[in-house]
Formats: structure tokens, sequence, C-alpha cells
């Protein structure tokens, strides 16, 4: 039954929470690392307003969701989207997944396939965080020298300082004071030292990339590297944006969202950059 605070029990015992609002073609969001569900407030009236049912979740370890001691990896979460997918039994996804949420979307790809995921949003996330010889699109400054002290929060990681603030009230800020990384940061090094590249051309569907021009962990050239792996994409910069381009450019964010997906191109083809 449609609603919010909805639980879900997953195969391993963890209940997330979740909302299930509206009817329509449906929307599934998820949010990053740190995150939760209300940090999509400003597409879910959009997108409830222009019929589309949506579908939030407060992933495993994330505000009211279960914070297990176990399933702290990327492939966990992975299989967490897929049981919740089939318990709601949807169809015609367009799935929208925003920094670490990208990865879990990944992941699944990865474990159980894409269907019935329709069309794909990437929101501001490399496929390989940690840089090495070869590979430099990683978040800035993360190497195998210091990815530890990354996780654990010895170091800081990117370049804070370029983010936009948020508009006044918005929920992006809400974990600030109440998420416990000591209790799931080994979730944030699953997610560090995962290497999702080959997943990206075997992608089906339409995608979207969605990269700030102000992001403080990731330069343009390695969103272009994304859009460009698969095989029907498109990339999008949004110039005065950083990590959050849904929040601090959300009229225009919608509005290609939207655009996006009534489009929804069907047959792969060229890669564009709008």
């Amino acid at each position: 039954m449609p609603g919010t605070d909805l639980t879900m029990t997953t195969s391993d015992g963890v209940h997330i929470v979740f909302d299930d609002e509206g009817e329509g073609s449906p929307f599934l969001l998820v949010h990053g690392y740190d995150g939760l569900r209300a940090h999509w407030e400003f597409q879910r009236d959009a997108l409830l307003a222009a019929g589309h049912r949506v579908v939030a979740l407060d992933q495993r370890g994330h505000w009211a969701s279960d914070k297990p001691l176990h399933g702290l990896r990327m492939s966990r979460l992975g299989q967490d989207l897929r049981e919740l997918i089939e318990l709601l039994d949807l169809d015609d996804i367009t799935l929208v997944g925003h920094s670490m949420g990208v990865s879990a979307s990944l992941a699944m790809f990865s474990i159980s396939g894409v269907d019935p995921v329709k069309r794909f949003v990437a929101i501001e996330q490399s496929p390989k965080l940690t840089n090495e010889d070869g590979w430099t699109w990683g978040a800035r400054g993360l190497t195998w020298d210091n990815v530890y002290d990354m996780a654990y929060r010895r170091a800081v990681l990117g370049q804070p300082e370029l983010e936009p603030p948020m508009p006044e009230g918005a929920a992006m800020g809400m974990t600030e004071h109440t998420f416990d990384h000591e209790k799931v940061s080994k979730l944030l090094l699953d997610h560090m030292v995962a290497d999702w590249r080959d997943v990206l051309p075997r992608i089906p569907v339409p995608t979207w990339v969605v990269g700030g021009r102000l992001s403080p962990y990731y330069d343009m050239d390695g969103m272009e590297w994304f859009a460009a792996q698969v095989r029907d994409s498109r990339l999008t910069v949004f110039e005065n944006s950083g990590h959050s381009p849904h929040v601090t450019e959300v009229e225009e964010f919608n509005r290609r969202l939207l655009d996006f997906v009534t489009l929804h191109p069907g047959a792969p083809g060229p890669v564009s950059q709008d």
C-alpha cells in the first residue's frame, strides 16, 4: 500500500525504510553516503505533480533504516535495491542515483541485471574512486596510499571548499550531526575501493550522466568518460553546481530530468553532450 515511512525486511534481516507515493511510471531515487530519502525533496514534488510514482529509500546504515554491522558493502546495497523493486513489483523504472547511490545501482546491474529499469540517471559519481597509474578520474586526492585515512575520515576527501551553499532549509544538511559515520565506515571503504568500470558498457538503457562544474570530488573529464562508456547516454554539466546539482540548480535539473524521461531514446546511439 502506498505511503510514507514504509518498511521492507531484506533477505538478511535488515529493515529498510522507504516512501512510495503517487501513480504512473515509477522513479526510484537512491541517495548517497551519509544521505537520506528526504534529500530528494525537490524532485519528489515535481515528479508527483507530473503524474509519476516516486519511491525513495533510506539505504541500510542511514537515517531511519537499520544500522547493522553486517552487509556494509556495495554488493549488498545493490541487492537491497533489487529486493525493493521486486517487493513493489516496479516496472518501467527511471532509476536515479546520486553519489554512492550511483554505485549501488551499478552494483545491482552487475549482480542481477538491469531489468526492469528502463532509464538511468547517474549524478556526480565516478565508477572507480581510488586513483592509480592509468586512472586519474576517481575522487580528487584519493589513492591506495591514503584510502584508509580517507574512509575513516582521518583525512579530508576532495576539495569541500568548492561546494556552493545549499538552499536555506534544504534537507541536504540534515545528517550533519546525526549520521553515525563510525558505525558504517567500512561501507565507505568498500565504496572507495570498488571498480564498476566494466559495468558501464553493458548498460542497455538510456542514461543521463550529470556533473557539477564546481564539484569538490570529480573532474568533468571523468564525467565525459563515464558517459562515453554507455552505449546510449548524454552528459549535462551544471555550471553553478558542485556535488548536488539536483539541489543547487533544482529547476533546471527537474526540467531536464522530465525531458529525459519524455524523450527516453529507445535504440542505442552515439553519445551526445548538452
